[in-house]
């Protein structure tokens, strides 16, 4: 009798949708959200020109975990992280679930939140968000139930947009111009100073200072913390403006090609390059926030072959040893002034 009930159990388990207990039914929640996605939006499963987005898998709702969601998203819609239409946007387990799907076919979307004890959708929402039509009217519009969701399916569907760069937006949970200049940044070093030894060379970044950016290098180069790959110091307003009125251009950090076979490595001192980076006309210097964020990013996609546009060379340096790398890593020390850069 042990065995039968440990069996029916474990097939419980397995069943999509059903759940042990009085919790509520998180795949069904799931399937639900996407079914009416489908509907409002016109599309079938598979289809690759829709993006579903969400932070299921992250929430905890009543002790419930909210995974089940996110396997019913893939299920129901076809989306997933290898058709490169799936983002599980990074969040902390109090805040709430929501989904969201765009059809870039038509530039529509639909967001949906769900309720405090998820038993159902506290919203519910459907707009046309595509960046042509939102930014041909923006004095009468705004984003309202999707200021979350408008820059991540524009960027997306942009024709230069890697996927790496949406993997990047997962962790920093929305996507801004500062994001896309982390990505901007790379494509400069990699260029620069490309990995010639996989085997013993890897990019180390010293965050000086931090700023939306140095999340890209967490996922792009595997640059983190808890790995030494990413060190992060601020700067004060004086010292950033002293530092933009010397170089003409804003400092956006140090980027070492290091060798651990050899104990050594070249870097750059990186900066903005001020003049090509501005997105600010005289028909957008009054747009609200939402549309000059969004036409930011755009704009930076557009040079996305082209990072030199963005970025600029204020000093080269090479280090000898891991004692000099380190004097740089280290507490208390400011690294602009030990590079002679300030």
């Amino acid at each position: 009798m042990y065995k039968l009930e440990v069996a029916v159990l474990l097939l419980i388990s397995l069943v999509p949708g059903m759940a042990i207990g009085d919790g509520a039914d998180m795949y069904q929640l799931g399937a639900d959200a996407t079914t009416y996605a489908m509907t409002e939006l016109g599309f079938e499963k598979g289809d690759v020109n829709v993006l579903a987005l969400t932070n299921a898998g992250y929430p905890v709702i009543d002790g419930q975990t909210t995974d089940l969601c996110l396997d019913a998203v893939m299920e129901v819609s076809g989306c997933t992280p290898g058709k490169e239409n799936l983002l599980n946007i990074l969040s902390p387990p109090w805040k709430p679930l929501w989904f969201g799907f765009f059809n870039k076919n038509t530039g529509e979307a639909v967001y949906m939140k769900v309720n405090a004890d998820a038993s159902g959708f506290e919203i519910q929402d459907k707009e046309k968000i595509d960046a042509e039509t939102v930014l041909a009217k923006v004095d009468a519009w705004e984003p309202g139930n999707f200021s979350g969701m408008i820059r991540f399916a524009n960027v997306w569907a942009h024709e230069n947009t890697p996927f790496v760069l949406m993997k990047a937006a997962q962790l920093h949970d929305h996507i801004c111009p500062g994001l896309i200049s982390g990505f901007m940044l790379a494509k400069y070093v990699e260029k620069e100073l490309p990995i010639e030894d996989p085997a013993n060379q890897s990019y180390k970044v010293i965050a000086c200072p931090n700023s939306c950016k140095d999340d890209y290098f967490q996922i792009a180069w595997d640059c983190t913390p808890g790995k030494s790959g990413l060190f992060v110091k601020s700067l004060t307003a004086s010292e950033s403006s002293g530092l933009k009125e010397k170089y003409g251009a804003g400092i956006s950090g140090i980027f070492i090609r290091w060798d651990g076979s050899s104990n050594a490595g070249d870097g750059l001192v990186l900066g903005g390059n001020s003049s090509s980076s501005s997105t600010s006309t005289n028909e957008t210097a009054s747009w609200p926030e939402w549309a000059t964020k969004l036409n930011g990013a755009l704009q930076r996609m557009d040079s996305a072959d082209t990072p030199e546009n963005y970025v600029t060379t204020i000093k080269e340096f090479h280090l000898e040893s891991a004692e000099e790398l380190q004097a740089l890593q280290s507490a208390g020390v400011h690294p602009l002034k030990v590079l002679g850069v300030m």
